[in-house]
């Protein structure tokens, strides 16, 4: 038992993470026979895959930030103003892949942005992306006068749509390929390697040579770079122009994060940890909209449970 928990420990997952995991499982089967209905059934499981691949996307990019200690509060908003400006250039241009370039660019100027308060001028992460946060969404109520242009084209559609093979959602496919990539960034280079440093003790990290502002930069460009991007997955996946694409994500990947072993403050977390915790947060209320409980109480619930994460990261800091 002590040889899996060390393993687990050192793969970024704790052993009560698998420990919940499994209670989910049960509490699945226990709503199937008690409700009538079948979380399992391949409908259920391909809508609830395609919503955590985004969701989770942009949590893995969350997990960056707070392994450097802070805090991006900015996600919703680069998410919104990403899928406007998709809508709105995709279809006037006909260019999918150049337009997309361009929101990912624009996100990672944010995340510059972002990067530079908290390290340049010592805004507390907190605030410094809300105030970013409040500024972007202002900016794009003003340039769309609160009525998003344009429409998301078919090919997007299409991409978001479909499965491949006809079996595995898209979504899930990209989720996928960025979950194998982040995973390696932070576990298997130099940079990871220095970005846990950093928020474990950054006055160790600047005596150890580490250039601590140009790691903690780089995460909130991850961050806000992985927000676009999802927020084009957004669009291409409703099929329309949104301006409040995502609302609430911002909270929900910092819950992902933290359900999944990341610490508050810094210094923890990993993007596995992320998956599993975030897979079951999703199942969580998930079953409680199969349960037919009311919205109030899958908030209520969803809440407590991010609450509970909170306080136990906190005791382990």
């Amino acid at each position: 038992m002590r040889k899996i928990q060390e393993k687990l420990q050192r793969s970024g997952i704790s052993i009560g993470l698998i420990v919940t995991f499994l209670v989910i499982i049960l509490m699945a089967i226990a709503v199937n026979i008690v409700k009538g209905v079948n979380f399992f059934s391949l409908n259920n499981l391909l809508n609830v895959v395609r919503n955590y691949s985004m969701i989770a996307i942009a949590a893995m990019g969350q997990t960056f930030v707070i392994i450097s200690g802070g805090l991006d509060l900015s996600v919703s908003a680069v998410m919104a103003s990403s899928n406007v400006v998709a809508a709105t250039y995709m279809t006037s241009n006909g260019l999918i892949f150049p337009v997309l370039l361009l929101c990912l660019a624009l996100a990672a100027l944010v995340g510059m942005f972002n990067g530079y308060l908290v390290t340049k001028r010592n805004v507390p992460p907190f605030i410094g992306t809300l105030g970013t946060s409040i500024v972007i969404n202002g900016l794009r109520m003003i340039w769309t006068n609160g009525m998003p242009r344009g429409a998301i084209p078919d090919g997007l559609k299409n991409v978001c749509t479909s499965n491949f093979l006809n079996m595995i959602p898209n979504l899930f496919m990209m989720f996928v390929f960025i979950a194998i990539w982040y995973w390696f960034l932070l576990a298997r280079t130099g940079y990871g390697r220095r970005l846990y440093v950093v928020g474990n003790n950054p006055r160790v990290a600047i005596l150890s040579g580490v250039r601590k502002d140009r790691i903690i930069i780089t995460a909130y460009i991850i961050s806000a770079v992985s927000a676009a991007f999802v927020g084009i997955l957004i669009g291409g996946y409703t099929g329309i122009a949104d301006n409040w694409a995502g609302k609430g994500y911002d909270l929900d990947s910092v819950a992902f994060a933290v359900l999944g072993g990341a610490v508050i403050g810094g210094g923890a977390g990993s993007i596995q940890g992320t998956i599993l915790g975030g897979f079951i947060l999703l199942m969580i209320t998930n079953l409680a909209l199969l349960a037919s409980l009311p919205l109030e109480s899958q908030l209520v619930i969803k809440g407590l449970i991010i609450v509970t994460a909170l306080g136990i990261t906190a005791r382990k800091r």
